[in-house]
């Protein structure tokens, strides 16, 4: 019966909830916690439509009192312990990754981040297929589509001139995808869009990266490492035609051409890519004076944090400066993260 298959698979979820022996997300998140940090003791799931079932099926219907009691026990006890476990999932959900075209501006792409697991189209949940849409937060209503009602984060991706661009839009993009980090949220989490229904779950961290080579391109938190690539002897043929065979272990240092930290040369490329956007800054408020970066980055190429120097610390000409600054992207090193500090000399010129 219809009824006793929804209480068998409520059932198998909270036994696989038992056995996993999750790890709760921490309370005291703080402000240097990495995206791994927050990832450990979490499961990785494709079927994020059995975890939301709990909360949008009910135990009624067709079933006979027996599996309806055992059901009702079930269900109750996944709603007290699901929202506090967290869980990992990649989403091809087209609406996840938008890529803005070509900007001359700043010889590059805009690339944003959306809180979406399924905003393109609805999950079917349980066995009578309930429609949801499901993102990473409640999404503004004012918002002309889903997607956009749930921003996470927008990163600007520079390059020396256009023909590189032309590449990295060709060989890059089609391989970029979106990890979440969540955890299921109870049925005050619901929203409507239009006529169909949707859940916001809890997000406890985000990022894009290539699913070929492991490169993380954004990561909210910062990412101290690769994501997951494919194994030995499971890499998907696109990647080999791409050019974009996962690359030999790190543990393999003979296999291992990075250098050991980031060179001057290294840095000021990197720095050079942020100064047109940087004076942009100055050109809002015309404050000048000796900008001072401090950055501490990890050896993918990632910035895992920086602040302003004490001349414009708290100004609004610093806060601008630290967004883009925020955004700086470096070759990957074999250390596990290094410091530096850049000045930029913001005046007219």
């Amino acid at each position: 019966m219809r009824g006793k298959g929804l209480s068998g698979r409520l059932g198998l979820l909270a036994l696989a909830l038992a056995s996993f022996a999750l790890t709760p997300a921490r309370a005291d998140v703080g402000p240097g916690d990495s995206y791994e940090t927050l990832a450990h003791g979490s499961v990785r799931t494709q079927d994020v439509a059995t975890l939301l079932a709990p909360f949008v099926n009910p135990c009624g219907g067709e079933m006979r009192d027996l599996d309806r009691a055992r059901c009702r026990a079930t269900t109750a006890y996944l709603h007290r312990e699901l929202p506090h476990k967290t869980f990992a999932t990649q989403t091809d959900d087209p609406a996840a990754i938008e890529v803005s075209s070509y900007d001359a501006a700043v010889k590059g792409y805009h690339v944003a981040l959306a809180g979406c697991i399924a905003c393109t189209e609805p999950l079917a949940i349980g066995e009578r297929g309930e429609p949801r849409y499901v993102t990473l937060k409640t999404p503004d209503k004012s918002a002309a589509t889903l997607a956009a009602g749930v921003p996470l984060s927008t990163s600007t991706f520079a390059f020396d001139d256009f023909a590189a661009a032309k590449r990295w839009i060709e060989t890059e993009r089609p391989f970029l995808r979106a990890e979440f980090l969540f955890q299921p949220q109870a049925e005050d989490a619901a929203f409507t869009v239009g006529m169909a229904p949707g859940i916001a779950l809890k997000l406890i961290g985000a990022r894009v990266y290539n699913r070929c080579t492991g490169e993380i391109l954004i990561s909210k938190p910062p990412s101290t490492g690769f994501a997951d690539r494919p194994a030995p002897g499971h890499q998907d043929p696109a990647c080999a035609r791409a050019g974009k065979a996962p690359e030999p272990d790190p543990s393999l240092a003979a296999l291992d051409s990075r250098p050991d930290q980031l060179s001057k040369s290294d840095i000021g490329d990197a720095m050079a890519k942020l100064r047109p956007q940087l004076f942009d800054c100055y050109q809002k408020f015309h404050v000048p004076g000796a900008l001072v970066l401090s950055y501490v980055v990890g050896g993918n190429g990632t910035v895992q944090s920086v602040q302003v120097g004490t001349t414009f610390a708290g100004t609004p000409t610093g806060t601008c400066s630290l967004e883009v600054a925020k955004e700086a992207r470096f070759p990957t090193f074999k250390r596990e993260r290094q410091e530096f500090k850049y000045m930029f000399y913001l005046r007219h010129q």
